[in-house]
């Protein structure tokens, strides 16, 4: 038994070498463990890397107690480098965490204004797309009303969607903006969308996740600044 799980440890340890080597593109035989342990995507996982780690050296320089090993590996070292080593071989993506198009609210340009305003407001919205043809045709949300209203424009029972669309284009407002990417993107380059915006007073307010990342595609999900927070931790 004692050998077996010795085995499976270092068996874990030296796919973790390997994984941690592509991950940050360095060579496997270049202390590579150390850098992945100070990675900040890895963070909250360092005190139970760098245990690993001491277990791994004394387990390889066969220091024995009364012919022993002075230490096991448990099952639960050994899930945590399966579950490590899953994460850096197959990395999460916007199609692992965007909203899928079935569980999103939409609307479509003949829908009446207010009655999309009312829904919004049930459901707690701030913004959902509008769709013409399944594709992403403009973004409704308070901003967009609001500047309905300060341009007098004139808004009743039977004003529909298509009536305010001038208001509701992607690109209508310079400092709020909208990106079309792709499902397979990496959710570390989505976070990166996210932060580098905001570095240049430009807000992104969510992701629009198409096939190949075309305007011109049906959408397939949404990803907000919010689906990408701790994505180590999940």
């Amino acid at each position: 038994m004692a050998s077996r799980e010795v085995t499976e440890f270092l068996d874990n340890y030296r796919r973790l070498e390997a994984a941690a080597a592509a991950f940050l593109h360095v060579d496997a035989r270049s202390g590579v463990i150390p850098r992945l342990i100070r990675h900040p995507k890895m963070e909250i996982y360092r005190d139970e890397l760098d245990c690993c780690r001491e277990v791994r050296n004394l387990l390889t320089h066969e220091v024995k107690v009364g012919g022993e090993v002075p230490l096991l590996p448990g099952p639960g070292m050994n899930a945590f480098l399966r579950r490590v080593i899953e994460q850096l071989e197959n990395p999460p993506r916007v199609r692992d965490r965007m909203t899928v198009r079935e569980r999103l609210y939409v609307v479509t340009p003949e829908v009446r204004l207010t009655d999309a305003l009312i829904e919004m407001e049930k459901r707690s919205l701030s913004r959902v797309p509008c769709l013409s043809g399944g594709r992403v045709t403009g973004m409704l949300s308070i901003e967009a009303v609001f500047r309905v209203f300060l341009d007098r424009v004139k808004v009743d029972d039977r004003t529909i969607v298509a009536d305010v669309m001038p208001y509701l284009a992607l690109d209508v407002a310079p400092s709020v903006a909208y990106r079309f990417v792709s499902p397979e993107m990496l959710l570390e380059e989505a976070e990166r969308l996210f932060s580098r915006a905001y570095g240049r007073n430009c807000k992104i307010r969510a992701l629009l996740v198409t096939e190949g990342a075309s305007p011109s595609a049906p959408l397939l999900g949404i990803v907000s600044p919010y689906d990408v927070l701790d994505t180590e931790g999940r």
